[in-house]
């Protein structure tokens, strides 16, 4: 492969990841395949807040008497609200996927690796790829 198509695959990777794991770079989606990844790491940056518990239960006095179709909705709406509500206080988790930014450079660095030992080809790499992501990103 030569260098651009490693730059467009790294970069397409990292755009996917974000995709599929609720798009947490822009707004949250909880309908993702795998958006209970950032759910989790919602949770658990609130619970070491101590802030979890209070949105569980003012949850759970929302929910009570309510049908199963209004608490699937209320969930979906939940799960969106725990995101928004950590998202100020996120640090490392930025690096592992709630940052496109942050992920794509590690997922460009790994990719890198795999097809180069050079030194300066995998600056290169990491660099247009990172640009390619900040692109594809202000048109998606």
């Amino acid at each position: 492969m030569n260098l651009y198509e490693i730059v467009v695959l790294a970069a397409s990777l990292s755009i996917f990841i974000n995709y599929i794991i609720g798009k947490p770079g822009s707004e949250f989606s909880p309908y993702e395949i795998f958006s209970f990844y950032t759910v989790w790491l919602s949770k658990r940056r609130l619970h070491q807040m101590r802030l979890l518990a209070q949105y569980q239960k003012e949850f759970n006095l929302n929910i009570a008497h309510k049908s199963k179709y209004q608490i699937a909705d209320m969930n979906k709406d939940f799960k969106r609200q725990l995101y928004n509500a950590a998202e100020p206080f996120f640090t490392w988790e930025r690096a592992v996927g709630m940052c496109s930014i942050c992920t794509g450079f590690w997922i460009s660095l790994a990719t890198g690796l795999i097809f180069t030992q050079d030194f300066f080809t995998l600056l290169k790499i990491v660099v247009f790829s990172h640009i390619l992501i900040r692109i594809l990103n202000k048109l998606l």
